[in-house]
């Protein structure tokens, strides 16, 4: 297995069931000059006022012409006055009762002023859970900026917004605050989403897709995942991750997450540190003599403290790279160069 801890926390959440309980470069709105506007003095109603608009409910639908029968539902931000619009990939990407992919999906989208209009999906990735939708009437609308998220601090201000529960057109609105970045969290046996922003605002079922503002009332995520035993822990895939994407999106391109460098390691946290539990046998580290053990402390020139610093800087790696991996064995530091293999798939 890979030298990597993540979050396990079983199957994250966002969607409701309804039926039982090559183009240009993207035009999007980035944040101006005047980003310091009236929503960050005049508080939640001057915000929600900017930000409302741009976020619409989702619904989900299987057949065709008048027999629809809905399926799911979920939420939506628009990011573009030509009616590009942001959502989960497990949003668009829905299956009926029995786990089929639905073929062609209609999607509704009920919007702030009351609208209903139709959309059209330009793109999606899985590995990233994010999609890109096309609105048909692209009239009176008003889209979200997309922040700046390298000034995001924990303890920071946010609002989310979104289609929660599927209760109404309006959508709803919750507050809290940045309580982590940078997390991890896997979503599925296949699929690992990385560099999330963890707030304490209530993310439930339907809000995927939905925005996470700060107090600028400007985009820093779209909300994704919720656990459901936890208590005020939800998940938005940073913006920071999204705007790379945008183009490809757009142009209907298949994006998918880069490889990452494998080393063929389990490891554990000890009060000494990365200790090595299992080496697989064929893998980088079998091959250059890592045992169990030895404690990680560098991969490369960046230190390794713990076991998820070990994930991040292993996500920074690609297959065929060669790295030094530095390890403590008998109180003795010992260097090898490791040329890093392509994660398996089982």
């Amino acid at each position: 297995m890979a030298a990597c801890v993540v979050l396990s926390a079983g199957v994250a959440y966002g969607t409701v069931r309804l039926t039982e309980s090559d183009s240009s470069q993207i035009s999007y709105v980035a944040t101006g000059a005047e980003a310091n506007s009236s929503a960050a003095t005049n508080g939640l109603y001057a915000l929600l006022a900017k930000a409302e608009p741009a976020v619409a409910a989702i619904q989900v639908s299987g057949g065709s012409g008048s027999d629809l029968t809905p399926i799911a539902a979920g939420s939506g931000v628009v990011i573009s006055n030509d009616g590009l619009m942001l959502t989960n990939a497990h949003v668009v990407l829905a299956t009926d009762q029995q786990g089929n992919l639905v073929e062609n999906p209609t999607f509704i989208v009920k919007m702030f002023d009351g609208t209903v209009r139709s959309a059209t999906v330009l793109g999606a990735s899985s590995d990233y859970d994010i999609a890109l939708l096309q609105l048909d009437d692209t009239s009176n609308l008003f889209p979200l900026a997309l922040a700046d998220t390298s000034t995001i601090r924990v303890g920071d201000d946010v609002v989310a917004i979104g289609n929660a529960l599927d209760l109404g057109d309006s959508p709803t609105v919750t507050t809290g605050i940045v309580s982590a970045l940078d997390r991890t969290l896997q979503e599925s046996d296949t699929i690992t989403l990385h560099g999330l922003i963890q707030t304490d605002a209530a993310i439930n079922h339907g809000n995927s897709g939905g925005a996470l503002v700060n107090m600028n009332g400007d985009l820093i995520g779209i909300n994704s995942a919720g656990i459901p035993d936890a208590q005020n822990v939800g998940f938005a895939i940073s913006v920071a991750t999204i705007k790379p994407l945008l183009d490809d999106l757009k142009a209907g391109r298949t994006v998918s997450a880069s490889p990452i460098g494998f080393i063929g390691v389990n490891v554990t946290e000890t009060p000494f540190g990365v200790t090595v539990t299992t080496v697989q046998a064929g893998t980088p580290a079998a091959d250059v003599g890592i045992k169990a053990g030895d404690i990680i402390t560098k991969v490369g020139d960046s230190s390794v403290a713990t076991a998820n610093r070990l994930s991040t800087v292993l996500r920074g790696t690609t297959p065929g790279a060669t790295v030094t991996v530095t390890i403590e064995r008998d109180g003795a530091a010992m260097s090898f160069e490791v040329t890093l293999a392509a994660r398996p798939t089982n």
